[in-house]
C-alpha cells in the first residue's frame, strides 16, 4: 500500500490521550490515526448519490418557441424592410 504523507492538527488534549493509548497498544500514533480514519470512511458511501434538482415542470419558454419569437419579430417575421430604418 502506497502512503501520503499529511499533517495532521490536534488539541493538546487529544494529542496526550494519542499517545497514552498508542503506548497502551503497543502502537503507533500513526497506526491509530489510519485505523480511526478507516473506520469513519467505511462508513462513508464509495460514491455520492447525485442528487440533482427537481425539475419545475411549469411551461417554458423552450415549449412554446415559435410563439415567443413570433412576439419578439412581430406578425410578418423578419419580411419586408421595417429593419433599415
Amino acid at each position: 500500500m502506497s502512503m501520503t504523507r499529511t499533517t495532521v492538527y490536534l488539541s493538546r488534549d487529544a494529542k496526550q490521550r494519542l499517545s497514552l493509548a498508542a503506548r497502551r497498544r503497543h502502537r503507533s500514533e500513526a497506526e491509530l490515526i489510519r485505523d480511526a480514519i478507516d473506520r469513519l470512511l467505511a462508513e462513508e458511501p464509495e460514491r455520492p448519490k447525485p442528487n440533482p434538482p427537481a425539475l419545475d415542470m411549469a411551461p417554458s419558454v423552450a415549449d412554446d418557441v415559435d410563439a415567443h419569437l413570433s412576439a419578439g419579430f412581430g406578425e410578418h417575421g423578419l419580411e419586408g424592410d421595417w429593419w433599415r430604418a
